[in-house]
Order: C-alpha cells, then structure tokens, then sequence
C-alpha cells in the first residue's frame, strides 16, 4: 500500500470510527425535561400535581358576567386587534422557521446546465459548441446531533410564540373588557351629572324666582348660581372622559377613534367569579407559564449547541457531470461521478466554545429562575384578585344601602324645601351628598366588574368566551 492510498483508508475509517461513536455515546437525550424537573425543586409540589379528571376549567367570559355587548366586542376584538394580529404572524413565522429546520436533515440536490462558444469572432459560425449538465448533492448526517439541537431550538421558538399569542389573547381580551366598562362607567356618570346638573338648574330657577319675589336673600341666589356653573363645568368635563373612554374601546378594537359606540345602560352583578381551581391547572392553562416552560427549553437545545461544537462537523457531497458537445449529453458513458467525505473540527479557538457554554449555562439558569418567579407571580395575581373581589362585594353592599337611604333623604328634603319648611343651602347640602355616594356606587360596581376581569386573566378564563 503507498502513502497516498494509505492516507485515503485512515481518514475513511476515522469519520467511520468517530460516527459509530456518536451514535452510540452522544445521542440527544431530552435534557430539557431534566432540568425542568431540577427547576422545580423549589417549587411547592402540590403547584405541579397532575391534574384531576374532575377540576373544573375556567368559566367562559359570558358565564361569569351577562352583557351580550361586552361579548359582541370581545369576539370583535379576537379578529381585528393589531397585536393579536401580529402575535398570529409571529405563529406564522416560527412554524416556516421550524420547518426550514428540518430540512436540514435532508440531503440537498441541484441541478446545472450550460451552453458555450470559444472561437475567434470570424469563426463564430455556430452559436454554441460547448454544453454541460451537471447533477450535484451534499448531505450532512446528523452523528453528534448538532443540527437536532437547532430543530428542537426552532420547536421551542414556536412553542414560545404560540404562547405568546395565547397570553396576548389573554391581555388583549382583558384590555377590551376593562375598556368596555370604564365606558360604560364614564356614560353612567355623565348621566349622573346631567341629573345633578338639572336639579341645580330648576333650583337656580326657583331661588331667583324667591329672590325677586323678596321671600329669600340674595346670598341664597349667589350660592344657587355658584353650584350651577360649577355643575355644568363639571358636566363638561364628564362628557369628555366618556367620549374618551369610547376613543379608547374602539382603538382596542382596532378601529379609528370614534365616539358612538353601543354601551349598555347600566353595569351588571357578576353572575359568578372564576372557580378557584387547583395551582396545578392554573399553571397548566397559563399561557406565561407555558411561554416561560418552552423558554427553558430553548435555552436547553442552545446549551447543547454549543457543547457539540466540540465536536466534527462531517458531510457527504457527490455529483454527476458531463461536458463537451451536444450529442454527448445524451452519452451515459461520457458522464463523471463524484463522491467525497469531509470532516471539519475546531482545533484551537482561544476558549471561544468554553465561553459559548458558559454563557448558554447562565441563560438557562435565567430562564429557570424566570420560570420560578413567574409560578410565584401567577398565583399571588390570583390571589390578590380574589381578596379584591371579596372586599368590593361587602363594600358595595354597604354603599347600595347608602344609596338608598340618601336618595330618600334627598326626597324628603325636597318635599320640605317645596313646603317653605327648608332652605336651599339644606336641600343642596343633601342632594351633593347623593350624588357622591351615588357616584361612588358606580365606581365600586365598575372596580367589582374589573376585578373579575383581572381574575378571569389570571386563570386563564379568555380562551374560551
């Protein structure tokens, strides 16, 4: 055997050797399950139980509160918000991404053809006399898995952008709900206004009507007038925030800014607030928790990127050509076959790989204790926003029991006035006093409503409405 021949079995049974090696000691193992199970060590275990058969899922939007408008704009919302259509195309994406991913598995094929002429401008009596064609591939076997470790980074990308399209499902549906009721609360209190402001006009009236008639003073006048123009500034600047709130429910909705959207007349008693189910079911319907899961596992696949780039790269390329005149195109014996083996390994990088895994360690680390925090998150959002709901609701039961008894009292007072059995100021004094509480109940049943909006977020309760 000569030297070259020699050279020629070495390196073909080196890559042979180096394969079966990869094979049988480097083959991916699922590395992210194992370290999402190290992750969660902190993490109290009845948060990650497998969930019962008989949990109850979180209640659909329209379940939980009874407003056919609100659910109109919702489904509106689902089709036309701008950031939800972006998430969708960010879906979009990341599954094209996936799948050219996988195509690196496959072998590449390409093909060529060619047509020439060489000769001296007098001699071009022919327009070509040279022809090609040509048939070439190159495969790159996966032995040590680094091309695995980019599909499964490609796999977690879009596993990240469907949850974040679910979790902007979630904000965006939020974000429309709570705009929907802070109009409908800016309407309630414009109206609100507007019956205040009545009530001062028809008193402005009668205490000017007493002043020229000399049964009052005119202090009593001057004071009836003040309210007056102080109500009507403030109805001003009412009518203002709700055609405000009106702008910003349509632009949710992704529209231009109107002012005449349908709003319902008044805001409703929650028929029920989100079940309480299990932490386990919460955090598997999550779609943070979902994105922050898939995380890691991008971070892992990456990881494991750069610890196989230790190791070979190795490919295969062979191709078919034939060259010379036209007829031996069509000649099987005119063509030429090659076949060729390569192998490329990093010899010395100045510590570049080392670097590379260990900053992929610490984006993993960050990935976990994001995960841990978000679990941790996740369940104080719950929380928070059951205790909220639950002091609303005793609140609004005292302020609906002071409503009432404030409006009686304001009748009382009117009937008084209109006997000549009290003064003005008396009647203005009750009837501010109403209008406060009265504006107060309807800023708690909007709180209680948006409350119950934060709650069904937290556990997830848009996915179905």
């Amino acid at each position: 055997m000569n030297r070259l021949s020699f050279l020629k079995t070495a390196l073909v049974s080196s890559v042979a050797a180096m394969s079966f090696a990869g094979c049988a000691t480097l083959s991916p193992n699922d590395l992210g399950e194992t370290l999402t199970a190290d992750a969660a060590v902190s993490i109290p275990n009845n948060w990650l139980l497998d969930v019962p058969a008989t949990t109850a899922r979180a209640e659909g939007w329209a379940a939980l509160y009874d407003d056919p408008t609100l659910l109109d704009y919702l489904k509106i919302a689902e089709v036309q918000n701008y950031d939800l259509r972006i998430a969708r195309a960010r879906v979009t994406a990341a599954e094209a991404d996936l799948k050219r991913a996988n195509t690196r598995l496959s072998p590449q094929i390409s093909g060529s053809a060619s047509a020439g002429v060489s000769a001296v401008v007098d001699s071009l009596d022919d327009p070509f006399d040279s022809y090609g064609l040509g048939l070439s591939g190159r495969w790159d076997p996966d032995i040590f898995g680094q091309t695995q470790t980019i599909i499964d980074g490609s796999r977690a990308a879009l596993k990240i952008a469907e949850a974040s399209e679910a979790d902007t499902r979630q904000i965006i549906l939020a974000q429309t709900a709570r705009a929907y009721i802070r109009a409908v609360e800016a309407e309630l209190q414009a109206e609100l206004a507007k019956v205040n402001l009545d009530f001062l006009t028809e008193s402005r009236r009668i205490s000017e009507a007493r002043y020229r008639a000399g049964d009052s003073a005119k202090g009593d006048f001057s004071f009836a007038e003040a309210n007056y123009q102080s109500a009507l500034a403030s109805y001003e600047n009412t009518l203002q925030s709700a055609r405000a709130a009106k702008r910003a429910l349509s632009i949710v909705l992704g529209d231009y800014p109107v002012n005449d959207l349908q709003l319902a007349s008044v805001i409703n008693t929650p028929r029920q607030f989100p079940s309480r189910a299990l932490p386990a079911s919460v955090l598997e319907a999550r779609p943070d928790i979902i994105a922050a899961r898939a995380q890691i596992a991008a971070r892992v696949a990456s990881l494991r990127s750069n610890e196989l780039s230790y190791w070979p790269d190795i490919g295969i390329t062979g191709g078919l050509s034939s060259g010379s005149a036209f007829s031996d195109l069509f000649d099987p014996g005119d063509y030429v076959a090659r076949l060729g083996a390569s192998l490329g390994q990093v010899i010395f990088d100045g510590g570049a790989i080392e670097a590379g895994i260990d900053a992929a360690k610490a984006d993993l680390d960050s990935a976990v204790l994001s995960y841990e925090q978000r679990l941790r998150r996740a369940m104080g959002e719950i929380t928070d926003a059951y205790d909220r709901a639950e002091t609303l609701q005793r609140t609004l039961v005292n302020q609906e029991a002071a409503s009432t008894s404030a409006n009686e009292a304001l009748r009382l007072a009117s009937l008084q006035y209109d006997l000549g059995e009290s003064s003005l100021l008396e009647v203005l004094q009750v009837q501010t006093r109403v209008n406060s509480i009265d504006a107060g109940l309807i800023r708690t049943k909007a709180a209680l409503i948006e409350t119950l909006i934060i709650a069904n977020q937290a556990v997830a309760g848009f996915e179905r409405i």
